[in-house]
């Protein structure tokens, strides 16, 4: 396989997973949104923000780390070193979780009481959270670790599969079967202590591993040198992406956090699509750029740039013209949302069609860049929502979210371009724009017509003409030569699995 078969075999295995994944994780907020109502989703999203953000900090950022030096290495001649990079992160990032749930834990009633005002079932939803934080975050550096050898199956089939998965199916058994308030709690538990231990399995058959030797291995200095300040860029990312609900939740109220909430989870779907082709770019590039090939890293770098704004642009589209139909999926309650899934829409599509900048910097060692760019932009989103939440409530949230998503993701592409020499801009990618112009007309022509059906019929609709008019004018004016080969690579997907039936 050449180097476009290569992303396109295991980027088809990551949005296969992301696809499954996110279904999943949207029908649980749907449901949950539904049977619970407004002021206990909110319950359930400011503590899982406070859970992800505890979930950053005992990482370390050693998700990035390791699996930067293990993409380095060859997994037969270096197989003892990739061994002590894996088993030290593992055990940093067990020491370092262990920590932070015990923090937030015992600052559980102070963050309720104090800070969000909010009832004696948010304690509790924390405390439930907090025990498996450490499971979620040895779930992740094992995932993390499993990307580094250029394999996403591993990790995709836990995390994308399996975990949202059991999550759901606890969810609804819970509410069904005991109460909607172990509805919040149980699955996430759950979901923890399977997702955890699978992972660690694959990765113990990948790179020979185990719990004894995890335990026993020393820190290694090196591997945290580089991988701290990542921590702070994944903290001030992770901020930025829950600050808009953490901020709602200490100016407002749970009901508001709830009524975000459900537009935040659906303009994230197109998240999918930058981690699908990034989880595999980000290694591959590191591998190019430890070799030299400048001219293979500007053409790879062209490349994903082009393919993640053609797998954007039908999706972006639909939540942009329709956003009120599809926040019905979540109830009636829920449309006065549907601005706010406009803006976000248009802050994810933007984050996609930038998406390739910020990894490049990151594998190509420019450490201390990444962390002002984060730091500067999470600045500024403080500073709007503060400015804005008050006045204009959910509405002000998601401007603040775009407006730093756009300066953040520009700073980067200017970066790129000036310390790096590569640019993420090409010919190319004038077709996917005008057959994205044609597909933005004929949905908004058609859309009189179809707004008064049933909200599925709707949605199932537009969403077959996005595709097919899109689809079709790419086709008109001719796939490129890589575009073929990607399709090719999802053949050599596609052989590999009937060999395995």
């Amino acid at each position: 396989m050449n180097l476009a078969q290569k992303i396109a075999k295991e980027t088809t295995i990551t949005f296969s997973g992301m696809v499954y994944g996110n279904v999943n994780r949207y029908l649980y907020t749907a449901l949950l949104a539904r049977w619970v109502g407004v002021e206990y989703l909110g319950i359930y999203s400011l503590a899982n923000a406070i859970m992800l953000i505890g979930e950053v900090l005992a990482k370390m950022g050693l998700e990035t780390g390791v699996m930067r030096f293990v993409s380095r290495l060859d997994p037969k001649e270096d197989k003892a070193q990739i061994q002590k990079l894996i088993q030290s992160s593992l055990k940093m990032t067990g020491v370092f979780s262990i920590g932070i749930a015990l923090l937030i834990i015992i600052g559980s009633g102070w963050l309720v009481r104090d800070i969000f005002k909010e009832p004696p079932l948010l304690k509790t939803v924390l405390i439930v959270f907090a025990l498996t934080l450490p499971l979620n975050a040895f779930t992740r550096i094992s995932a993390f670790a499993s990307q580094g050898f250029k394999l996403m199956k591993y990790k995709v089939f836990v995390t994308q599969f399996i975990n949202p998965t059991v999550l759901f199916g606890g969810m609804v058994v819970s509410y069904w079967f005991l109460s909607k308030e172990s509805a919040l709690m149980l699955p996430t538990v759950i979901t923890g202590v399977i997702g955890c231990l699978l992972m660690f399995q694959y990765l113990r058959r990948l790179s020979g591993v185990n719990l004894k030797s995890v335990l026993s291995a020393p820190f290694d200095k090196s591997l945290l040198n580089f991988s701290f300040p990542f921590m702070f860029v994944i903290i001030l990312q992770t901020f930025m992406h829950w600050m808009d609900i953490l901020m709602l939740g200490y100016f407002t109220n749970a009901s508001t956090v709830g009524l975000y909430h459900p537009a935040v989870r659906t303009a994230g779907l197109l998240q999918a699509l930058v981690v699908s082709f990034i989880s595999i770019y980000a290694p591959i590039m590191s591998q190019l750029h430890s070799k030299g090939e400048t001219k293979e890293m500007s053409h790879l770098y062209k490349l994903v740039s082009r393919w993640l704004i053609t797998f954007a642009i039908p999706l972006s589209l639909i939540f942009i013209i329709y956003p009120s139909k599809v926040m019905l999926l979540f109830g009636s309650d829920y449309v006065a949302s549907a601005p706010v899934l406009v803006l976000l829409t248009t802050a994810t599509f933007l984050q996609a069609v930038f998406g390739a900048a910020g990894p490049a910097l990151s594998m190509f060692g420019f450490t201390r860049l990444v962390l002002w760019n984060s730091l500067g932009a999470f600045i500024l989103n403080i500073i709007l929502n503060i400015i804005l939440i008050p006045k204009f409530g959910i509405i002000g949230a998601a401007w603040a979210t775009l407006i730093s998503l756009v300066v953040i993701n520009l700073a980067r592409v200017l970066e790129v371009r000036w310390i790096l020499k590569l640019t993420f801009f090409s010919r190319k990618m004038i077709k996917p724009i005008l057959a994205g112009a044609i597909t933005w007309w004929c949905l908004w022509r058609i859309r009189p017509i179809v707004m008064d059906y049933h909200t599925l019929v709707t949605l199932s609709v537009v969403s077959l003409l996005s595709c097919l008019v899109y689809g079709i004018g790419l086709w008109v004016m001719k796939f490129e030569p890589e575009d073929k080969d990607f399709l090719a690579g999802l053949g050599v997907l596609k052989k590999s699995f009937k060999k395995r039936n």
